[in-house]
């Protein structure tokens, strides 16, 4: 695992303006399928991969980047994706149940700190 690079905060702000934009892209380009995958797939993965999740990042991109792939390129997906999709989501809300669960004050205090410093940084 890699140290977190941003505070769940900024993490949440910066994940939030990409989905905003992939989904201005897609109202632009009225292509909902399955540009929809990557419109919320990426911003995910950004918020696991800045909060210091790698792994969660690469399962992430496989499910969402692999369902878009699948339906774009016309590959079988009758098993394929059904499987893709049901391991992916429960891997995902149990990681996701388990990390709020376990975090310790440490890691509140830590996540904190990150946000202290990044406040400092953009008021110079």
């Amino acid at each position: 695992m890699i140290h977190q690079l941003s505070s769940r905060k900024r993490a949440l702000y910066f994940s939030t303006v990409l989905f905003a934009i992939n989904l201005s892209i897609l109202i632009f380009t009225n292509h909902w399928w399955p540009g929809i995958m990557l419109a919320i797939g990426l911003p995910f993965s950004l918020r696991q991969y800045l909060l210091g999740r790698s792994y969660d990042t690469f399962i992430s991109l496989i499910v969402f980047v692999g369902t878009f792939v699948t339906v774009s390129y016309d590959i079988s997906w009758q098993i394929f994706l059904p499987v893709l999709f049901t391991l992916g989501a429960i891997y995902l809300v149990f990681q996701e149940f388990i990390a709020v669960l376990g975090e310790t004050e440490e890691e509140k205090e830590e996540d904190i700190s990150h946000e202290v410093d990044e406040k400092d940084k953009s008021q110079r």
